[in-house]
């Protein structure tokens, strides 16, 4: 035999529920439409009959003596035509001997009243009552007739025959078939369309195969070097991948089979979302990314409850699911950021350098071609005495090479920008040990300078200086500009992620400076003066290699 397609079960389950489920609603809804319209009827006949017993006309004709059984009476016109205006089947006045005073059919006047069901009217209770009398079966409302000493002395009967009463309903009816139809259309659709959808986003895969996918999300799962946990709305643990393990577990000891609750509530918190957030476990900085999972609730009920003010409908709110949590190493992903930033600083550097080059080889070059020899001479003299020599004595006490190229490209790139910068050294700056520390300064630097730059871009006066020198393993960094300066609140914020004061789409290089010197234990501050620049200052501890050779750079 064979299997039916997943589209197919979805439709022919989804399509049955919805049909059935509606046919049902429809007979619940239409027997209640019709309690509701004859409850309806009972309660409009029963205060019409109650208003009628209340008109003085009534009250006289009951009162006269004789007592007038006429159908051409004044009273029975005047109550037939306020009958057929009001709707009704009948209005019905009898004296206390159940004779009728009015009736739709003349020949009915003087008769007694049929039904049964009048007496407890003419013993003083108002009420509505079903019962077969002369237009058939009808939905009556009684109401007593008092005289003025409160005695009762007749009784007013209105009704509406449940044969208007089924055209009332059948005008509702109609409606609701129609509208119940629609919805199964609807409903049919609506079905068809999940059952292909459903289809679409399984990739096609029918219900034999799903446990083959399930099997392939946990091998994704765990090839990712992105921790991933998820807890339930209970709060439980339900997904945690062998990365994240691994990032739980204290640095150097085994990945764990089980996470601590005290760890899962600094992870998980309250719930709430949470992107980029920096926490620190187990001696691990971690970059903890939170996204809450949400479920629609179920309404309670209370009985007849009003749903709102004013009618309004109540909207279900939703409830939370859990939440998942993804992990990420932050010393991983700081060198990353160190790596992109400092390549992006040589190559800024470098292009800088190579462009200030080629402007120097075009002179050497024009020259030659002249074949003056002497003025060459001179030129090449004048770039040993007031570029070369100079530049490479302002960083001879920087023994990295790579820092002290780094520097010499700054210089040019200075010198390209009609910046005068000044390299300053208070002590020699031996290599470090570990290469890592190169490729930071390269990146705190970097980013120091060319604020530094932008600071003084535009203004007379373009001056910028760093200090660098070392003193009992550490290493203190100054970088000053002739800028505009900041005032205090513009101090307090710039050190944020996002804020600068330079337009939007900025603001991340200080706030990169700063994480850097905070994974590596240093310090930095910012002193400046509207008007009068800026002062950046940052301690970084600093280990010097056994050993260092310098690269002729003296």
């Amino acid at each position: 035999m064979k299997r039916l397609r997943l589209s197919a079960q979805i439709f022919i389950l989804v399509a049955s529920m919805i049909v059935l489920t509606l046919g049902v609603a429809f007979l619940l809804f239409d027997y209640q439409l019709k309690e509701n319209l004859e409850r309806a009827q009972g309660e409009r006949v029963m205060g019409l009959a109650a208003a009628l017993a209340d008109r003085s006309d009534i009250r006289h004709a009951l009162e006269a003596t004789p007592i007038v059984h006429d159908a051409d009476s004044a009273l029975r016109r005047h109550v037939e035509a306020l009958r057929e205006r009001l709707g009704v089947d009948f209005i019905t006045v009898m004296d206390r001997d159940h004779l009728r005073l009015t009736h739709p059919d003349p020949n009915e006047v003087g008769r007694h009243f049929r039904g049964g069901d009048e007496g407890p009217a003419l013993a003083g209770e108002s009420y509505v009552s079903r019962s077969e009398g002369t237009l058939g079966v009808s939905i009556r409302g009684f109401a007593p007739v008092r005289a003025a000493d409160g005695q009762v002395i007749g009784a007013v009967a209105t009704g509406v025959t449940l044969s208007r009463v089924g055209l009332l309903l059948a005008e509702k009816r109609q409606v609701v078939l129609l509208g119940t139809l629609l919805l199964m259309l609807v409903g049919g659709l609506g079905a068809w369309w999940l059952a292909r959808y459903i289809k679409r986003i399984l990739l096609g895969f029918e219900p034999h195969q799903i446990s083959q996918w399930v099997q392939e999300r946990q091998a994704l799962l765990a090839s990712l070097h992105e921790g991933v946990l998820a807890i339930d709305a209970g709060g439980e643990l339900s997904l945690i991948n062998p990365a994240a393990r691994e990032l739980l577990a204290p640095v150097g000891a085994a990945p764990a089979t089980g996470v601590p609750a005290a760890t899962l509530a600094q992870l998980f918190g309250d719930g709430t979302p949470a992107i980029n957030q920096r926490l620190t476990l187990n001696g691990r900085a971690l970059i903890v990314n939170r996204v809450q999972i949400r479920e629609r609730a179920r309404p309670r009920r209370r009985g007849r409850e009003v749903a709102a003010d004013n009618g309004a409908e109540r909207i279900d709110e939703t409830r939370s699911g859990g939440s998942v949590v993804t992990l990420r190493d932050r010393s991983e992903v700081n060198r990353l950021a160190e790596e992109l930033t400092g390549v992006s600083r040589y190559a800024q550097a470098l292009r800088a350098s190579t462009h200030e080059f080629k402007n120097r080889l075009h002179v050497i070059l024009g020259l030659v071609q002249l074949r003056d020899l002497g003025r060459l001479e001179r030129y090449l003299h004048e770039l040993d005495d007031t570029l070369i020599a100079p530049a490479a004595a302002r960083v001879s006490g920087v023994k990295d090479p790579v820092l002290a190229g780094f520097l010499l490209a700054k210089g040019s790139e200075a010198r390209e920008r009609r910046i005068e910068l000044e390299v300053e050294l208070e002590s020699d700056i031996p290599a470090a040990a570990e290469e890592e520390v190169c490729h930071l300064l390269v990146t705190i630097i970097g980013n120091l300078l060319e604020n530094a730059f932008e600071a003084v871009a535009g203004r007379d006066e373009r001056q910028v200086t760093l200090t660098l020198g070392l003193d009992a393993e550490a290493l203190s960094l100054h970088v000053a500009d002739s800028g505009c300066g900041m005032d205090a609140a513009q101090r307090d914020e710039v050190l944020e992620q996002g804020v600068s004061t330079k337009g939007e789409g900025r603001g991340y290089g200080l706030a990169m400076v700063r994480a850097h010197i905070d994974s590596r234990g240093g310090h930095l501050a910012i002193y400046s003066t509207p008007g009068r620049g800026t002062l950046v200052e940052v301690t970084l501890p600093y280990a010097v290699a056994p050993s260092w050779i310098t690269d002729g750079v003296t």
